[in-house]
Protein backbone atom coordinates (compact mmCIF):
# COMPACT_ATOMS: atom_id res chain seq x y z
CA UNK A 1 0.00 0.00 0.00
CA UNK A 2 1.02 3.56 0.14
CA UNK A 3 1.06 3.09 3.47
CA UNK A 4 3.20 0.26 4.36
CA UNK A 5 3.16 -3.90 3.77
CA UNK A 6 -0.12 -5.33 5.11
CA UNK A 7 -0.79 -8.68 5.45
CA UNK A 8 -4.78 -10.42 5.66
CA UNK A 9 -4.84 -13.29 7.64
CA UNK A 10 -8.28 -14.07 7.31
CA UNK A 11 -9.36 -12.42 10.60
CA UNK A 12 -7.29 -9.08 10.45
CA UNK A 13 -3.98 -6.71 9.09
CA UNK A 14 -0.90 -6.93 10.66
CA UNK A 15 0.88 -3.87 9.13
CA UNK A 16 4.47 -3.27 8.83
CA UNK A 17 5.67 0.52 8.57
CA UNK A 18 8.46 2.44 8.16
CA UNK A 19 9.99 3.26 12.19
CA UNK A 20 12.96 6.00 11.89
CA UNK A 21 13.89 4.32 15.09
CA UNK A 22 14.05 0.69 13.95
CA UNK A 23 16.17 -0.01 11.48
CA UNK A 24 14.37 -3.68 10.90
CA UNK A 25 11.42 -1.68 10.09
CA UNK A 26 10.57 -1.24 6.11
CA UNK A 27 12.57 2.11 4.70
CA UNK A 28 9.33 3.86 3.40
CA UNK A 29 5.63 3.27 3.52
CA UNK A 30 5.17 3.36 -0.11
CA UNK A 31 5.52 -0.50 -1.41
CA UNK A 32 6.54 -0.66 -5.09
CA UNK A 33 7.29 -4.47 -5.37
CA UNK A 34 6.29 -7.57 -3.06
CA UNK A 35 7.83 -10.93 -3.76
CA UNK A 36 7.50 -13.81 -1.83
CA UNK A 37 10.22 -16.34 -2.85
CA UNK A 38 10.21 -20.27 -2.46
CA UNK A 39 11.56 -20.44 1.22
CA UNK A 40 8.63 -18.04 2.21
CA UNK A 41 10.81 -14.89 3.00
CA UNK A 42 8.97 -11.69 2.04
CA UNK A 43 10.83 -9.67 -0.80
CA UNK A 44 9.95 -5.36 -0.47
CA UNK A 45 10.49 -2.72 -2.38
CA UNK A 46 9.34 0.32 -1.33
CA UNK A 47 9.82 4.09 -3.21
CA UNK A 48 13.74 5.03 -3.01
CA UNK A 49 14.28 2.29 -0.17
CA UNK A 50 16.22 -0.46 -2.24
CA UNK A 51 15.25 -4.05 -1.09
CA UNK A 52 14.04 -5.25 2.05
CA UNK A 53 13.69 -9.16 3.23
CA UNK A 54 11.74 -10.54 5.76
CA UNK A 55 12.56 -13.99 7.20
CA UNK A 56 10.03 -16.90 7.83
CA UNK A 57 10.34 -15.72 11.74
CA UNK A 58 8.24 -12.09 10.44
CA UNK A 59 10.27 -10.13 13.10
CA UNK A 60 12.24 -7.52 10.60
CA UNK A 61 13.75 -6.67 7.56
CA UNK A 62 17.32 -6.82 6.21
CA UNK A 63 18.04 -4.33 3.86
CA UNK A 64 20.31 -4.10 0.32
CA UNK A 65 21.09 -0.44 -0.42
CA UNK A 66 22.81 0.94 -2.75
CA UNK A 67 25.06 2.91 0.07
CA UNK A 68 26.36 -0.59 1.03
CA UNK A 69 26.08 -2.39 -2.22
CA UNK A 70 27.00 0.17 -4.65
CA UNK A 71 26.79 -1.82 -7.38
CA UNK A 72 23.06 -1.69 -7.37
CA UNK A 73 23.02 1.49 -9.18
CA UNK A 74 19.91 2.67 -7.70
CA UNK A 75 17.69 2.15 -4.60
CA UNK A 76 14.44 2.51 -6.45
CA UNK A 77 13.70 -1.35 -7.35
CA UNK A 78 10.90 -1.78 -9.29
CA UNK A 79 10.54 -5.38 -9.82
CA UNK A 80 11.52 -9.11 -7.93
CA UNK A 81 11.57 -12.47 -8.94
CA UNK A 82 13.14 -15.52 -7.77
CA UNK A 83 14.25 -18.85 -9.08
CA UNK A 84 15.57 -21.28 -6.38
CA UNK A 85 17.55 -19.65 -4.11
CA UNK A 86 18.39 -16.99 -6.45
CA UNK A 87 16.79 -13.23 -5.90
CA UNK A 88 16.96 -10.73 -9.19
CA UNK A 89 15.86 -7.36 -8.87
CA UNK A 90 15.16 -4.47 -11.23
CA UNK A 91 15.62 -0.47 -10.63
CA UNK A 92 15.13 2.44 -12.22
CA UNK A 93 17.92 3.41 -13.72
CA UNK A 94 20.76 1.10 -11.67
CA UNK A 95 19.74 -1.67 -14.43
CA UNK A 96 19.19 -5.67 -13.39
CA UNK A 97 20.92 -7.57 -10.66
CA UNK A 98 20.85 -11.07 -9.29
CA UNK A 99 21.39 -11.36 -5.34
CA UNK A 100 23.05 -15.02 -5.06
CA UNK A 101 22.39 -17.13 -1.50
CA UNK A 102 25.37 -16.13 -0.43
CA UNK A 103 24.39 -12.18 -0.50
CA UNK A 104 26.47 -11.04 -3.37
CA UNK A 105 25.03 -8.53 -6.03
CA UNK A 106 25.94 -8.83 -10.36
CA UNK A 107 24.75 -6.22 -11.66
CA UNK A 108 23.75 -5.76 -15.63
CA UNK A 109 23.88 -2.75 -17.21
CA UNK A 110 23.07 -1.43 -20.52
CA UNK A 111 25.11 -0.69 -23.26
CA UNK A 112 24.39 1.65 -26.02
CA UNK A 113 26.99 0.56 -28.01
CA UNK A 114 25.89 -3.19 -28.12
CA UNK A 115 22.95 -4.11 -30.33
CA UNK A 116 22.27 -6.67 -27.85
CA UNK A 117 22.00 -7.15 -23.84
CA UNK A 118 19.51 -5.23 -21.73
CA UNK A 119 18.08 -2.45 -23.61
CA UNK A 120 17.84 0.07 -20.92
CA UNK A 121 18.80 0.48 -16.84
CA UNK A 122 15.42 0.77 -16.05
CA UNK A 123 14.16 -2.40 -15.68
CA UNK A 124 10.10 -2.71 -15.03
CA UNK A 125 9.33 -6.70 -15.00
CA UNK A 126 10.65 -9.76 -14.78
CA UNK A 127 9.44 -13.08 -15.52
CA UNK A 128 10.59 -16.70 -15.34
CA UNK A 129 9.65 -18.73 -18.63
CA UNK A 130 9.68 -23.03 -17.81
CA UNK A 131 12.90 -23.69 -19.26
CA UNK A 132 14.47 -21.34 -16.63
CA UNK A 133 14.82 -17.73 -19.03
CA UNK A 134 14.58 -14.78 -17.24
CA UNK A 135 12.18 -12.19 -19.25
CA UNK A 136 12.93 -8.40 -18.71
CA UNK A 137 10.87 -5.41 -19.19
CA UNK A 138 12.76 -1.89 -19.79
CA UNK A 139 11.52 1.27 -20.70
CA UNK A 140 13.31 0.45 -24.07
CA UNK A 141 12.45 -2.51 -25.27
CA UNK A 142 12.57 -6.42 -23.82
CA UNK A 143 15.15 -8.97 -23.20
CA UNK A 144 15.62 -12.48 -22.42
CA UNK A 145 18.39 -14.10 -19.85
CA UNK A 146 19.41 -17.29 -20.78
CA UNK A 147 21.56 -18.14 -17.84
CA UNK A 148 24.66 -16.76 -19.74
CA UNK A 149 24.52 -13.41 -21.23
CA UNK A 150 21.52 -10.87 -21.79
CA UNK A 151 19.93 -10.97 -25.17
CA UNK A 152 17.26 -8.67 -26.43
CA UNK A 153 14.17 -9.75 -28.00
CA UNK A 154 12.46 -8.26 -31.01
CA UNK A 155 8.45 -7.71 -30.73
CA UNK A 156 5.94 -7.41 -33.37
CA UNK A 157 5.55 -3.71 -32.55
CA UNK A 158 9.01 -3.14 -32.85
CA UNK A 159 12.29 -2.89 -30.63
CA UNK A 160 12.15 0.26 -28.34
CA UNK A 161 9.09 0.07 -26.86
CA UNK A 162 8.71 0.55 -23.23
CA UNK A 163 7.28 -3.19 -21.52
CA UNK A 164 5.51 -2.25 -18.57
CA UNK A 165 4.74 -6.43 -17.79
CA UNK A 166 5.53 -9.67 -18.76
CA UNK A 167 4.09 -12.19 -16.83
CA UNK A 168 4.14 -16.25 -17.28
CA UNK A 169 1.00 -18.16 -17.53
CA UNK A 170 1.58 -21.87 -18.37
CA UNK A 171 3.64 -22.07 -21.12
CA UNK A 172 2.98 -18.77 -22.75
CA UNK A 173 4.83 -15.53 -21.95
CA UNK A 174 2.29 -12.46 -22.22
CA UNK A 175 4.24 -9.24 -22.50
CA UNK A 176 2.48 -5.94 -22.14
CA UNK A 177 3.57 -2.78 -23.98
CA UNK A 178 3.42 0.70 -24.84
CA UNK A 179 2.04 -0.55 -28.14
CA UNK A 180 -0.21 -2.84 -26.60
Amino acid sequence: TWDGLARYDGVGFQIWRHDPDDPASLPGNVVQALHIDGDDRIWVATENGGLSMMGTDRKGFGHYRMADHPQMGSDDVFTIASRGKEVWFGTFGGGLHRLSPQGAITSFRADENSPDGLPSDTVLSLSFDRNGGLWIGTMSGLARFDGKAVRRIATPAGADLIVYSVTRIGDTQWVGTSEG
